[in-house]
């Protein structure tokens, strides 16, 4: 039982024993007035109620908050709360509807019956705090209130239609070390030996060697012309084409809650999009429910940033298609780089991927193993000439800083 309906039991428990008192004297006295008084008393609580109920007070709610917040960060909330006509209302509480998943894991007051935080009689505010610990879209309301009658005996309850939404980014995990994500194939480091279309560092010119300089960067027509080592200068290189492809078909997602392969596909997209961004690179997130595209040092890269996170955000394995055809219909061009994340065994995905190895492109699939989150047996989709990271329900980005999911987007282990 709450306070508002504690106080009021005290108070009728007390006007009960107050009546049967007074009535008991007034019999033993045969005081007439006692036998008024007991009565005046026991009248009272019903005269109390119709009051309440007859110019009962018309109450509306306000919600405001942040539209779109990011996982793990906290939120303020200010619900404010106005009262029209009827008699003046004292004592005030209220409880907010707020899903499990936006709630810190050990909620101290929020979602609980207290009073406002500034209440006159007509207009009042209460403030919590949000700590999202799920990305995607989730509705808050409605609005629990809690009144009594002018002497505080009985609780009124009411549900105030006050609806808001919230849209939760996924939070990508932090980087360990220099050679994480945004690195390598996706990002910044040289690679020994070969390079590939659209890889590789930018020509910025040529200069005189300088020990440490390894020997396959010597220039030597410049070393020829000038009787000096010399060696080629590059820029830093950045991934151009990190194409991402998230497969949301239709009976793929394995596991509960949090703990799921959709989830840790999604933090893994979030964290492979961020080291590629702010390595300087360009990111393109492919579903079957839509596609988002940042284009390195081009346009308004923030506001593409958060339409890419908000496409995660939303993200629901729902789909009745698969995500070749997505795929297919983006058109991307050969020296690509794709991050495919999945949980099936799609044939015809580790086919597509097949070709396009075989074009010049580089592949890593990320598979999210079915079986360790309770899901069924189903074959990884392992491309010729790709990279398999097979990634279990163990490796949870929630546990130790997702230290163990992080390793395994590591360039090399």
């Amino acid at each position: 039982m709450n306070r508002l309906g504690s106080a009021a039991g005290v108070k009728s428990i007390v006007i009960f024993v107050a009546f049967v008192f007074l009535f008991i004297v007034a019999i033993l006295l045969d005081l007439q007035y006692l036998y008024l008084m007991a009565v005046t008393l026991a009248v009272l609580p019903l005269a109390s109620y119709g009051l309440a109920a007859l110019f009962a007070a018309r109450f509306t709610a306000t919600r405001t908050h942040a539209s779109t917040v990011q996982e793990g960060r906290q939120t303020p909330v200010t619900l404010e709360i106005s009262a029209a006509g009827g008699l003046p209302q004292g004592t005030l509480r209220i409880m907010d509807t707020v899903p499990p998943d936006l709630l810190a894991p050990e909620p101290k007051k929020d979602g609980t019956t207290r009073p406002l935080d500034f209440w006159d009689g007509e207009d009042g505010e209460q403030t919590y705090f949000l700590e999202p610990q799920r990305r995607g879209i989730y509705k808050i309301g409605p609005v629990k209130l809690e009144t009594t009658d002018p002497l505080g005996l009985f609780v009124f309850t009411a549900n105030l239609e006050a609806e808001t939404e919230i849209v939760v980014h996924p939070e990508p995990l932090a980087a360990r070390d220099f050679a994480v994500g945004g690195e390598g194939s996706y990002g910044t480091r040289e690679r020994d030996g070969k390079t590939r279309k659209g890889i590789g560092m930018e020509f910025h010119g040529v200069r005189e060697y300088r020990p440490g300089d390894a020997l396959r960067r010597v220039h030597w027509r410049t070393t020829a012309r000038t009787g000096q080592l010399a060696v080629v200068e590059f820029e830093r290189a950045y991934q151009q084409n990190l194409i991402i492809g998230l497969d949301l078909a239709k009976g793929t997602d394995f596991g509960t809650g949090r703990e799921t392969t959709l989830e840790y596909a999604v933090k893994v997209a979030a964290t492979l999009a961020d080291r590629t961004l702010r390595a300087g690179g360009g990111v393109t997130v492919i579903t079957q429910s839509g596609r988002s595209t940042v284009r390195a040092r081009e346009g308004d890269t923030e506001a593409a940033r958060f339409q890419l996170f908000d496409l995660l955000a939303r993200a629901k394995a729902d789909a009745e298609t698969s995500l070749v055809a997505n795929l297919q219909a983006a058109r991307i061009g050969e020296g690509a780089h794709y991050a495919i994340l999945t949980s099936g065994g799609d044939l015809n995905l580790a086919a597509y991927l097949s070709n396009r190895v075989a074009h010049g492109d580089s592949v890593r699939v990320y598979f999210f193993e079915p079986t360790s989150f309770g899901g069924p047996q189903v074959s990884s989709p392992a491309v010729a000439g790709g990279e398999l990271r097979i990634i279990e329900r163990e490796h949870s980005p929630w546990k130790n800083g997702g230290k163990l999911l992080e390793y395994q987007l590591r360039e090399s282990r």
